[in-house]
């Protein structure tokens, strides 16, 4: 995947392989959240203070859904490691939702037309 993200992207990806952990649901929230509250079924994140890949302890190695999830924590890990500068951290997401769209369609023929609002909306800074 990471050799997908440098043939996708202008990112170094010769980097070591981010440290990936499976976790219960609930605590992948808790961790999230910093224990202040729980997201809204968190598909996974990356911990850039860690250098740590968080994932749901249902992820299914096979399933295309959980390799573009994957794919897409990846992606921040690229940019985190490549010091990529954003306005804000909802900004990074203007190029994750799009790479892995373009993933699980070409890797998996899956076609996943998220909405277009609600992209916009995690995707750009603030105040809205």
């Amino acid at each position: 995947m990471l050799l997908w993200i440098g043939a996708n992207t202008n990112y170094n990806v010769d980097l070591p392989y981010p440290d990936i952990r499976l976790v219960p649901q609930e605590e992948l929230e808790h961790i999230y959240s910093e224990g202040k509250g729980t997201p809204n079924h968190l598909h996974g994140f990356y911990d850039t203070v860690e250098d740590i890949i968080y994932l749901p302890d249902t992820f299914k190695r096979y399933d295309p859904w959980s390799q573009g999830v994957l794919l897409h924590e990846l992606i921040h890990y690229v940019q985190d490691q490549n010091e990529a500068k954003f306005q804000c951290n909802n900004a990074m997401e203007r190029e994750a939702w799009p790479l892995q769209k373009k993933f699980l369609l070409e890797h998996h023929g899956y076609v996943w037309d998220y909405d277009e609002f609600w992209f916009f909306m995690i995707s750009t800074c603030g105040p809205y």
